[in-house]
């Protein structure tokens, strides 16, 4: 079960990125040797410095997490409910306050993370409570026609 109550903060949600992504020691994304070095914070990230390249990263450098608008604890919270709850993409819209395109984009990169296959579909559909409005019917449209009619001739 996912600790989802533990995520009050994006630093704790933070910690457990960097427990994840770092469990077998921190790598730099570029070169794989294991010469890198902490080198200060950005926000609640560890910044790290790879000694073969001098180029810096963090902890989600090269990761779905990476140049994302959404926090840490939004993703994980995303993820979870999709996840556990199978919920709508409209209804994490809805309690995100994030517009659809967004939300889509995210469920997808994750899915494309997960190496998930894409799901296709066949066979008969039904579709519950579909309106169709097609225009006037029976005596409403006869109703609008005599109105005319009387309005014409006045």
């Amino acid at each position: 079960m996912f600790p989802i109550n533990r995520f009050v903060s994006e630093s704790a949600a933070a910690d457990l990125l960097q427990q994840v992504r770092w469990r077998d020691g921190v790598e730099c994304p570029r070169y794989r040797p294991d010469l890198t070095v902490r080198n200060g914070s950005y926000r609640v990230y560890q910044r790290y410095l790879c000694k073969n390249c001098g180029r810096t990263f963090n902890d989600k450098t090269g990761t779905i997490f990476a140049h994302s608008k959404l926090s840490l604890k939004e993703w994980y919270f995303t993820i979870y409910v999709f996840l556990r709850f199978n919920t709508s993409i409209r209804q994490i819209e809805v309690e995100l306050d994030l517009s659809y395109k967004s939300v889509r984009r995210r469920v997808e990169r994750y899915g494309e993370a997960l190496d998930a296959p894409s799901i296709t579909l066949s066979g008969p559909v039904e579709i519950y409570e579909v309106y169709v409005s097609a225009g006037l019917k029976g005596r409403e449209r006869d109703q609008k026609s005599r109105s005319r009619g009387l309005s014409t001739r006045g």
